[in-house]
């Protein structure tokens, strides 16, 4: 009987851990994935403003974008300080991390953390 707590403890971290894993994905692919929580890979290809926060296109410019990462204003500090100007990661190779849904037709991802941002090769 004195196994069982540690037991059950241990397994049902196990299953929450898997729970939480993210599958990466090619941002071009994301549309595929609605509900998803996943890791995005692509180019970043344009930072614009819009009343709330950041919108951050992915593989080309808005309209033709395959995914927009959002930033959200309450959140833009945290992202300048680990990252600086997101503005000058244009052309670069970035992830997000989120949860893939759909805005208006088109697919996106809130991010929540600077860490949700990585940048994998600066341009």
């Amino acid at each position: 009987m004195k196994f069982i707590t540690p037991i059950v403890l241990l397994t049902s971290l196990l299953v929450s851990s898997f729970s939480y894993s993210a599958t990466k994905i090619d941002s071009k692919d994301a549309p595929f994935h609605e509900g998803e929580d996943v890791i995005a890979c692509g180019t970043l290809k344009e930072v614009s403003r819009f009343k709330r926060g950041l919108y951050l296109n992915m593989d080309d410019r808005f309209p033709k974008q395959s995914l927009t990462l959002v930033v959200w204003e309450d959140d833009l500090a945290e992202f300048k300080q680990e990252h600086g100007s997101l503005q000058q990661l244009v052309n670069s190779k970035v992830r997000g991390k989120g949860t893939v849904s759909e805005y208006r037709g088109r697919s996106q991802i809130s991010l929540y953390n600077a860490f949700s941002l990585k940048v994998v090769e600066r341009k």
